[in-house]
């Protein structure tokens, strides 16, 4: 009998931080967005790499794919963890090919948020304009509308085990 591989393989785990939406037209494509601010995530949807060039996702040599460290000691250590009420970090699941990175990150093919992290730096309620009754994303919106669950940073090894991520 012949021996062949899996048709599917677990996610693995990943942290990443965000910027929240940095304003109102901003917050129409997703409450999400890259750290430059020039690529949303799509609100409770799988953010799926793709690349000007025309090739699939990740590619060696390339930066396109979705990136995410290992760990949130290594986000933050690399200088990516939330430094003020401005940004949100969290839980992702990255799916299909990856390319794993030197300094602890890896890159996919996608990835979808499973859970955000409590941080020091709450979301103060701003309203766009005074009087209008329009207000800017806060941390616990996204959450809300994610659809996830806010956890400690120290419990991302046992919420990735609850969820049968990979961690290497």
């Amino acid at each position: 009998m012949e021996s062949r591989a899996p048709d599917y393989l677990a996610p693995i785990a990943g942290a990443r931080a965000w910027r929240l939406a940095p304003n109102l037209m901003a917050r129409t494509y997703g409450y999400l967005w890259s750290h430059a601010a020039t690529t949303f995530w799509p609100d409770n949807e799988e953010m799926v790499g793709k690349c000007d060039s025309g090739h699939p996702a990740p590619a060696k040599g390339c930066s396109c794919g979705v990136y995410a460290w290992k760990s949130p000691a290594l986000m933050h250590s690399n200088g990516y963890g939330p430094a003020d009420h401005l940004h949100i970090s969290g839980v992702v699941a990255g799916r299909g090919r990856f390319i794993r990175g030197e300094r602890g990150y890896w890159v996919a093919e996608g990835a979808v948020v499973l859970a955000f992290f409590r941080d020091d730096y709450p979301s103060p309620v701003r309203e766009v304009l005074s009087g209008s009754g329009v207000y800017l994303p806060t941390k616990e919106e996204a959450a809300r509308i994610y659809n996830v669950p806010v956890i400690e940073f120290g419990e991302f090894d046992s919420f990735c085990d609850e969820y049968g991520l990979i961690r290497f």
